[in-house]
């Protein structure tokens, strides 16, 4: 529309899409010619105003078309003038009619708006201003129309896909038909990714830079600008977290406002189904440690019970030994309101890579159940751990304990081992090994145990009843030569003399208590385990089981 005031400028406050090259189109424009900025012509124009005095710059807005017949003293030193306002106001081009006001355009003129950046066009004189405006004005308003009109057609369509509760990898299908332009979305939460069509081998590289850019760097207008080939990259944030992205292939820019609303639409959508994918994963990860924990309480039957049920949280155990990995992990402060994000996706990649089955813990520990039968060791955990940690730079540290090999049944102690062991890393703060296997623990299982007695008690069963099986099945007398062996000081003369034998004797059974409990009797950390042992049966304390 046209705005009368009684200022001394005519403006029309319309939103448009078109460009200068698309004014030269027009019936009215066709004996126009360009004095300056040839290579400008695609720039946008979003109003047009019509500027009698210098005054009249000060109104006009970025982007608009002016038009003028220039004023009276129009030197070209207010000519100059009137450019240099006009350019940093940032208007798309100057349409002047020659007159009076301007009887020519010097050279000097056109070098200065050429310097400038700001297209100048010779109008025809003998066209009255109304009969320049009014296609300018029929243009724009046609093309408003056609807008609405693509605007409600996308929300019709998203609609429709909402109400036929069209599957999320139908989703870049619809973007291309409403955009005309192949689309690919990106899921960081399960990374994956759907596409409207089959990749290229070049668009599948293009696809994983464009990944691991997101996935590593901040993104910047320039992160994707040295790709070969173009594309419109819209993140997609929620909670400052970057949860994906909708690519536009052979595009840089989506300027329209219908491509901003379907940009947006889509995106509603994709957070809404993460979402749900998040929801699911959430009751999955609680089920599982449900599960574990009725495990460890001795809650089933039988193994085949615990098998049978682990299907039911999608686990498919089988009959045979698992061990167990403990982890912490530890976010910086200023990364702690992200921690749980950050461990469901590196759960999700850890299960995606190394097939194992994880789950929490009632101290918020990651369980790691590693199946014995794989090639899926506690060590190639925790290396694939740091690969992940470093390849997405996560600023996470973390401690592991891991248990060792027990049947499905008795898991229970892999568990309280893999505990015990995670506490003693966390003590050592990576001394030793950010992660400790409880075999190669000693005393450090008892002084590092929630319950130092029975873990004692644990230990005299694991390390002297087979000493005493042994010797009912052979009087091989094993039990009392370790007793007096370290009773006197590990000193084989003083041993071999209060049993009466020889000391190559002494040896032998040592050797044997050595090949039988797996421990060294001549070493000193395995000696004190013995001697505790020892202790507990003398002060009489019950056997833990």
């Amino acid at each position: 529309m046209i705005e009368h005031t009684l200022s001394p400028f005519i403006k029309i406050n319309e939103v448009m899409t078109l460009r200068i090259k698309d004014i030269l189109l027009l019936q009215e424009f066709q004996y126009a010619k360009i004095i300056s900025g040839k290579s400008l012509l695609a720039t946008e124009v979003n109003g047009a105003t019509i500027v009698n005095t210098l005054e009249g710059c000060a109104s006009v807005e970025r982007g608009n078309f002016i038009l003028t017949t220039g004023f009276p003293s129009f030197t070209d030193e207010a000519f100059k003038q009137f450019i240099r306002s006009l350019a940093e106001k940032g208007v798309s081009g100057l349409g002047i009619k020659i007159g009076s006001n301007i009887p020519s355009i010097s050279s000097d003129i056109q070098s200065f708006a050429e310097h400038y950046k700001l297209v100048i066009i010779e109008l025809d004189s003998n066209i009255p201003w109304a009969d320049l405006m009014i296609p300018i004005v029929n243009y724009i308003n046609y093309e408003q129309k056609l807008e609405l009109e693509k605007i409600k057609n996308i929300y019709e369509a998203f609609q429709a896909f909402l109400l036929a509760k069209s599957d999320i990898q139908q989703l870049p299908l619809l973007m291309e038909k409403l955009l005309a332009k192949k689309t690919t979305i990106y899921l960081h939460a399960i990374d994956k990714s759907y596409s409207s069509f089959a990749l290229p081998p070049v668009f599948e590289n293009v696809l994983s830079n464009i990944v691991q850019t997101m996935k590593t760097q901040n993104l910047t207008k320039e992160s994707f600008q040295e790709l070969p080939i173009s594309v419109y990259v819209k993140p997609i944030y929620e909670n400052r977290h970057l949860e994906g992205c909708i690519i536009i292939w052979e595009c840089q820019t989506l300027c329209a406002s219908w491509h901003n609303v379907a940009i947006s639409q889509a995106t509603a959508i994709l957070l809404t189904e993460l979402q749900k994918i998040k929801s699911i994963i959430s009751l999955s990860q609680q089920n599982r440690s449900s599960f574990l924990l009725d495990v460890f309480r001795g809650k089933f039957n039988s193994t085949e019970e615990i098998v049978r049920v682990s299907k039911e949280v999608n686990w498919n155990l089988a009959d045979h030994p698992y061990q167990l990995l403990l982890l912490e992990l530890t976010f910086p402060d200023d990364q702690k309101q992200d921690a749980f994000i950050v461990t469901s996706q590196l759960i999700f990649l850890l299960e995606k890579y190394t097939l194992t089955k994880i789950c929490f813990d009632s101290n918020n520990y990651l369980v790691l159940l590693l199946d014995t039968t794989s090639e899926i060791t506690a060590d190639f955990i925790c290396k694939k751990i740091d690969f992940l940690l470093a390849k997405y730079q996560l600023q996470v540290t973390y401690f592991g304990g891991v248990g060792r090999v027990y049947t499905l049944s008795a898991i229970v102690k892999s568990y309280n081992e893999a505990l015990i062991s995670l506490h003693f890393a966390k003590t050592k703060k990576n001394l030793l090994a950010k992660v400790i296997h409880f075999e190669h623990l000693n005393f450090e299982r008892i002084l590092f145990s929630n319950h130092p007695i029975k873990e004692a008690s644990f230990l005299q069963q694991e390390y002297l009843l087979p000493l005493k099986e042994f010797d009912q099945k052979k009087a091989a007398e094993l039990y009392h030569t370790l007793k007096v062996f370290l009773f006197n000081n590990a000193d084989f003369n003083k041993t071999a003399e209060q049993l009466f034998v020889h000391k190559n004797t002494v040896r032998y059974r040592l050797s044997l208590i050595k090949e039988i409990s797996k421990l060294n009797p001549e070493k000193l950390q395995d000696q004190i385990l013995f001697y505790i042992g020892f202790l507990l049966e003398e002060i009489q304390l019950p056997a833990f089981q």
